[in-house]
């Protein structure tokens, strides 16, 4: 079975779900790359640009690169009318870039998903000689929350998933940036949702069910006895982290 998610219900709801990443991480990349009005980004695996229009209207132009359809499209209604972001069908070992052209390349979470030879050789081929590779994530760091919505996941798919998912940051770097020296940081962040919000940000995960199936209202039901374990008045509390690590790749 294969342990790339499927992400084709999922799209609206990264829109207007998904974990923001911190803004001190995004302002940390154009410090270290030295990134200017002139530059110009690649977002491998873009989904629908949760970390791409970070960079839209401060480059000269950001390339969206994602595979997956309903994500890709949804990335498109965002970013319609941009005239500095371009979305494109294409994946990190097929990258439709020209080569030596790209100041920048970031990835999030979909970084976990590469075939790791053949994207790190796609990554040299689209860098400058001096570009930058910025590998940035986010999770929760509250570890009875975090226990407690790992309960609640199709174990079939997750346990496959979180395996590949929870491959660390640091063992990615060693591999991308053979041994070069890269910055690691950590950013926290802190926010409040609601329950729509708590289950709208839920089901964008691997391993969550969808409306449409039939063991939804289940699903539903136990996200809610979380919520309401974890929340004060109608509001939880999330503490989270952006990790980041950027280097020049080899």
């Amino acid at each position: 079975m294969s342990t790339k998610p499927d992400y084709s219900a999922k799209a609206q709801k990264y829109v207007r779900y998904r974990w923001e990443y911190a803004a001190e991480a995004v302002q940390s990349i154009f410090q270290t790359a030295n990134l200017s009005a002139a530059s110009v980004v690649a977002d491998i695996g873009a989904g629908t640009g949760k970390l791409s229009r970070h960079f839209v209207g401060r480059v000269r132009m950001v390339y969206a690169i994602e595979p997956e359809v309903s994500m890709r499209r949804m990335a498109e209604e965002v970013f319609c009318g941009c005239t500095d972001c371009v979305v494109l069908d294409g994946s990190a070992e097929a990258i439709p870039l020209p080569e030596g052209t790209m100041d920048l390349i970031t990835v999030a979470q979909a970084i976990h998903w590469f075939d790791p030879s053949p994207a790190r050789a796609e990554f040299l081929r689209i860098l400058k000689p001096s570009g930058w590779l910025a590998l940035v994530r986010n999770y929760g760091i509250d570890p009875e929350l975090n226990e407690a919505i790992e309960g609640i996941l199709q174990p079939e798919w997750f346990k496959p998933v979180a395996r590949q998912v929870n491959q660390s940051l640091e063992e990615l770097a060693a591999f991308y940036f053979g041994g070069q020296d890269v910055l690691h940081r950590i950013f926290p962040f802190y926010f409040r949702q609601d329950w729509l919000a708590f289950l709208g940000a839920l089901t964008t995960t691997p391993g969550t069910l969808d409306e449409d199936h039939p063991d939804f209202p289940g699903f539903a039901s136990a996200a809610q006895e979380i919520f309401e374990r974890f929340s004060q008045g109608g509001w939880m509390e999330v503490h989270g982290e952006t990790e980041l690590l950027i280097g020049r790749p080899q």
